[in-house]
């Protein structure tokens, strides 16, 4: 595609931001899906492991819900306030 390694983003999704697992290869400048609460850079998530193989079961990692989603509803539907 004529495209130079320098000049590419690898990232990655995963849930709960979207059902299943998968990996993106876009140019730089395409910002689309990459912000930080929704991409997760694929060497940032390599080198994590390297440094310790349960980095992401011991680790919180926050995402963006957005309002109305069926995950939203649900969280909505099973949570109450503690006021």
């Amino acid at each position: 595609y004529g495209v130079d390694n320098d000049q590419i983003r690898i990232f990655i999704h995963y849930q709960p931001q979207f059902y299943h697992f998968h990996i993106h290869f876009t140019r730089l400048e395409n910002e689309v899906g990459c912000s930080v609460e929704r991409g997760h850079l694929v060497s940032d998530v390599i080198q994590n492991l390297e440094m310790d193989d349960e980095y992401y079961c011991k680790r919180i990692i926050s995402y963006k819900l957005l309002k109305g989603s069926p995950l939203e509803n649900l969280i909505q539907m099973y949570s109450y306030d503690e006021v």
